[in-house]
C-alpha cells in the first residue's frame, strides 16, 4: 500500500520502500549491463528478453517510494515526473518486447519505420520518457536528502551528469553512483532517526 507524507520534510521511509526502491535501481543496472553487451546479445536471449525485463520490474519497484514523497516544494514536480517517467519506461520495454519478439528483416524495418513515424508513441516512449523524464525523476528525490546526507545527494546528482555527458558504459557508471548515492541517504538518515 502506498501512503503519502503528511509533512514537507524528508519522511523516513519505511525499510520495505527503501529496500525496494535501492532493489529497482539495482535490477534497472543489471537491465543497463545485459543492453551494453550489444544488440546481438539482446536479440539471442531465450527465453525471454532479460534485459528489458529487468529494466521494466527495476523501474516498477520504484513506485512505493514514490508515493511516500510529501507532496510540497520540489515533489510537486517530483512525483508526477516520476510516475510519468516509470509509465515510459513501461511504454519503451513493451516496444522493444515487440521488436525482440519480430524475425529480424523485412517485418522488423516494417514496424520500426511506422513507430519511429508516429511521434505520439516514438517520443514520449523512446526519445524523451526514459532517457529524460525517468532519469530527471529519479534524481529529484535526492535534494529531500541534503540535510541528511550532502554526500549521498551530491553522489546521486553526479551520477546524473555522467549520464547526461555520456552513453553507452558511462550510463551504468551513472546508474551505480545514483545506487550508492541513495544507499547513503538512506542510512544517514536511518542512523539521524535512530539516534533522536
Amino acid at each position: 500500500m502506498i501512503i503519502q507524507a503528511t509533512s514537507g520534510q524528508a519522511e523516513f521511509p519505511r525499510l520495505g520502500e527503501r529496500a525496494l526502491w535501492l532493489a529497482g535501481l539495482a535490477l534497472y543496472i543489471v537491465g543497463q549491463v545485459l543492453l551494453r553487451q550489444g544488440q546481438d546479445f539482446v536479440e539471442a536471449q531465450r527465453p525471454i528478453d532479460f534485459a528489458h525485463w529487468s529494466l521494466l520490474v527495476g523501474g516498477v519497484m520504484m513506485l512505493p517510494l514514490a508515493g511516500r514523497l510529501p507532496w510540497r516544494n520540489i515533489h510537486w514536480l517530483t512525483i508526477p515526473l516520476l510516475y510519468a517517467g516509470i509509465t515510459a519506461l513501461i511504454g519503451m520495454c513493451v516496444l522493444d518486447f515487440v521488436f525482440w519478439a519480430l524475425p529480424n528483416g523485412e517485418m522488423e524495418n516494417t514496424v520500426a519505420r511506422q513507430l519511429i513515424g508516429t511521434p505520439a508513441v516514438w517520443s514520449p516512449f523512446i526519445t524523451f520518457g526514459p532517457n529524460y523524464i525517468f532519469v530527471t525523476a529519479v534524481v529529484l528525490p535526492c535534494l529531500s536528502y541534503l540535510s541528511v546526507s550532502r554526500i549521498g545527494a551530491l553522489l546521486v546528482v553526479i551520477g546524473s551528469m555522467v549520464m547526461l555527458f555520456g552513453t553507452q558504459w558511462y550510463n551504468v557508471a551513472g546508474w551505480v553512483l545514483i545506487l550508492i548515492g541513495y544507499a547513503m541517504c538512506f542510512d544517514w538518515l536511518r542512523r539521524g532517526r535512530l539516534t533522536d
